[in-house]
């Protein structure tokens, strides 16, 4: 596998390269080393747009792109932080040029303290400059993209040059997995999976969804040190009903339902599981009733996930879904929907959320719900019911892999009933 990466590097700024017009320089940035406080510094992520095209997982990190420059050496060029005595005391090693080179595929390997002198020559001698402008995504981003900062450094430096927006055309890559990134992603899920079935026979009645989140990040780390692709959600009780529930601090009482909603990070691709599993080791008759239902939904959703279908339409038909086990549960009654509001159906009283969202190298990954689903797209599936009168919430979720019939990544993860059930007893 590892043998694979720089080709996919490779191969991603090759496909990038065609989208850019003629005479265009393109310029990607790594992420902000965020501060937590002071002089201390919060865990580092790369930003996912460098990740997919150089597999740096290094700050300071800058990749210039010359699709149809005269000089071949030009044709793309790594920018990367010299490693002084300095940082060596207080940070350690940072990459060399023949590291960065081995990682990303790139042989034109420089110091980032050349980066100001070599972007005045090629910008000047290009048509179009291509940059991470910041308005594609959300406003409250832009104010830690290191991207956006020195695009408005760039544009108001050379406000005579043409400048185009290049995450768009990135986006529309990454909705396509190559089948390298696909097996990332499977390892991924293999962590994930095998976590999970190592941690049902933990859970019992008075230990703290703390607990249970501990013994997760444990397995995490000793799998070569995978990081959470997200928060976990460990959501026992009322709890279950919160969806993006991260407090992770309540005792786990017996008879009440536990929400789970974690995955591994392998190589920056994301894995996104939903299980939900009964605290005593058993579901009650109740419990077991509107699992089914979620279940079903989940296994007749999945099947709509074929290529030229949507997210948008994927909704809809698991809304129409949907409000037949809500009738089937006597929380909804047929007379009610008849009259409901179209635009505002009964369903989102129990079911808030989407079915579906892409999963790549963000667990939220790029695309949208008009997107026509195709070959080599990741998608999850995770409908769910939340009960608040009763007391709790259910979700199922596993990440699906868009083929002339839909594949299920997480088949092999235990989510029959029985299958929870007999895993909690050992």
């Amino acid at each position: 596998m590892n043998k694979l990466i720089p080709e996919l590097y490779k191969k991603n700024r090759a496909k990038l390269v065609k989208f850019l017009k003629p005479n265009s320089v393109a310029i990607i940035c790594s992420a902000t080393h965020s501060l937590r406080t002071r002089s201390l510094y919060n865990e580092y992520r790369q930003s996912s747009n460098m990740i997919y095209l150089t597999g740096v997982m290094q700050e300071e990190t800058v990749l210039i792109l010359y699709p149809s420059h005269s000089k071949k050496e030009f044709r793309e060029v790594l920018f990367i932080r010299y490693t002084d005595n300095k940082t060596l005391t207080w940070e350690g090693h940072k990459h060399t040029k023949h590291e960065a080179e081995s990682i990303s595929g790139i042989s034109n390997v420089k110091w980032s303290s050349d980066l100001s002198v070599f972007l005045q020559q090629v910008i000047e001698s290009a048509s179009n400059v291509y940059l991470e402008m910041g308005d594609e995504w959300p406003s409250n981003d832009m104010s830690i993209s290191a991207s956006y900062r020195f695009s408005e450094e760039i544009k108001a430096k050379y406000p005579s040059k043409q400048f185009e927006k290049i995450v768009p055309l990135i986006n529309q890559l990454r909705l396509i997995k190559e089948n390298t990134e696909i097996e990332i992603i499977k390892e991924a899920i293999q962590v994930t999976g095998k976590t999970f079935s190592e941690i049902l026979p933990l859970v019992n009645p008075g230990i703290y969804e703390y607990d249970v989140e501990a013994e997760i990040t444990m397995r995490f780390i000793k799998a070569e040190k995978c990081p959470h692709a997200y928060l976990p959600i460990i959501a026992s009780g009322i709890n279950s009903t919160i969806l993006h529930y991260n407090f992770n601090n309540a005792e786990l009482i017996n008879g009440d339902l536990l929400l789970l909603d974690f995955g591994a990070e392998k190589l920056g691709y994301a894995s996104d599981l939903s299980r939900t599993i009964p605290v005593s080791g058993k579901f009650t008759k109740r419990q077991a009733e509107v699992y089914n239902s979620v279940l079903s939904i989940l296994k007749e959703a999945k099947k709509l996930m074929v290529i030229g279908n949507t997210i948008d339409k994927l909704n809809e038909s698991v809304g129409l879904m949907m409000e037949e086990e809500l009738v089937k549960l006597k929380l909804l009654n047929k007379s009610e929907i008849k009259k409901q509001d179209k635009e505002n159906p009964l369903y989102k009283k129990y079911y808030m959320h989407g079915t579906s969202h892409f999963i790549g190298l963000d667990v939220h990954d790029c695309g949208n719900r008009e997107v026509p689903f195709a070959k080599g797209m990741v998608l999850s599936c995770e409908p769910g019911i939340y009960i608040k009168e009763e007391g709790f919430g259910i979700r199922l979720e596993n990440d699906i892999l868009i083929d002339k019939t839909p594949i299920d990544l997480m088949e092999h993860i235990p989510i029959e009933l029985n299958e929870i059930e007999e895993l909690m007893k050992q």
